[in-house]
């Protein structure tokens, strides 16, 4: 066969897959040499397919694992990833071996939010001592903007050079038990923050019927001892309020819908309002209990007698997804307004702090959103939001 066709020959079996070719020559070294290119890729093939099964066992055996498991190189790069890690960390295996432990796609951060820097990171810690590191808690911010929470375990592997060659990291989802712990932590705050919230409107009611009671001796009208009974009944009530948010893990637990002047005037007439005006705008109905929002409205008149007068203005009036309080007293400075809600903190000397708490913690607990303005006599205004209206025509009253 010429020179050319057998070249042409050759190309097409390899390209047909062959895995080796011998020129015919004869001769017993050529017989040797056939033998030794047949051993040869036999070996090769089966020793090709035991690695292959070894990496099909290898990835079984991770995709199993009921945690996460991810390899990173000696420069912190993901080179393998199982289908749990997919799925903790929301990526694809592919889109995961083009990023790094400290990836600018995701921050990685304590309980407080605060970015965690990379040298005390797992894979860090591991690079630098060489040493395993165990249930390491961090929250993991993707770009999405949710965060989930891991408990980490990474360990190096060592080449045959005793150099650190990749690090591997296990991670289990912690993210349920995080949330649990945090309503937990945020349910015990909450109350906590209520039992003095809870204190200080008691303190309102005992106030009142002290009062009363001055004037029942002064004057002997009996009049007075139907407040006084007003006020131990409320605060019998209270105390049966604060049981129920106790059980229940909430502050706010009934609502139905109710005429906000109703609500209004009843906290108006629970305090010292001889000498002030309430002007209130009738027909608004909202979804709320009306305990809380009495004791919210009895705070603002507190409020306002406080910090005006007792011939104060107080008016209440609708807004499109809400309403309004607002008197006719100094107002609240423009630089006091964001601090104003905080527990303890009053501009009086002789205060509390723990009215205006009262006000934005019952909002809270039925989803409202408060906010302080100045009101149109100047005083101050709280506007309430996000509020479950119902318009007049549904009021069966």
């Amino acid at each position: 066969m010429p020179a050319r066709e057998a070249k042409r020959s050759a190309s097409t079996a390899i390209s047909r897959s062959v895995t080796d070719y011998l020129q015919k020559t004869g001769g017993i070294e050529q017989c040797e040499v056939l033998t030794n290119r047949i051993r040869n890729n036999v070996d090769r093939y089966y020793t090709e397919r035991e690695l292959e099964r070894s990496r099909e066992f290898f990835s079984r055996v991770l995709n199993l694992n009921p945690s996460a498991i991810v390899v990173l190189d000696e420069y912190g790069g993901i080179v393998r990833a199982n289908e749990r890690a997919e799925t903790i960390l929301g990526l694809c295996e592919s889109q995961l071996l083009n990023r790094t432990f400290d990836d600018a796609h995701w921050d990685v951060v304590d309980e407080e939010g605060t970015l965690i820097s990379d040298n005390a990171l797992p894979f860090n810690r591991v690079r630098e001592t060489g040493e395993p590191v165990y249930n390491v808690e961090h929250g993991i911010r993707r770009a999405e903007g949710d965060v989930v929470w891991v408990s980490i375990n990474a360990a190096p592997l060592w080449n045959e050079q005793n150099e650190i060659e990749n690090v591997v990291a296990v991670l289990s989802d912690t993210t349920a038990q995080k949330r649990k712990s945090q309503t937990l932590q945020a349910t015990i705050k909450q109350l906590e923050g209520f039992g003095r919230v809870l204190s200080h409107d008691l303190g309102n009611i005992l106030q009142i019927a002290k009062g009363r009671l001055e004037l029942s001796r002064e004057t002997g009208h009996e009049e007075h001892f139907e407040a006084v009974d007003d006020s131990i009944d409320r605060a019998a009530a209270m105390l049966g309020e604060l049981t129920t948010a106790m059980q229940a893990g909430r502050l706010v637990d009934e609502v139905s819908m109710i005429r906000l002047d109703d609500v209004f005037d009843q906290a108006w007439r629970s305090q010292a309002t001889a000498k002030a005006t309430d002007e209130v705008e009738e027909g608004i109905q909202i979804q709320a209990n009306e305990m809380a929002l009495q004791r919210m409205f009895e705070n603002l008149i507190r409020n306002a007698f406080e910090h005006g007068t007792d011939t104060a203005t107080v008016r209440v009036g609708s807004l499109a997804d809400g309403f309004y309080v607002e008197d006719n007293g100094p107002g609240i400075p423009v630089e006091e307004r964001e601090k104003v809600f905080e527990p303890e903190y009053t501009t009086k000397k002789d205060g509390t702090g723990t009215g205006l708490a009262s006000i934005h913690q019952i909002a809270l607990a039925h989803g409202w959103d408060v906010d302080i303005r100045e009101g149109s006599d100047g005083g101050a205004r709280f506007d309430f939001t996000n509020v479950q209206m119902s318009s007049p025509q549904h009021d069966t009253t």
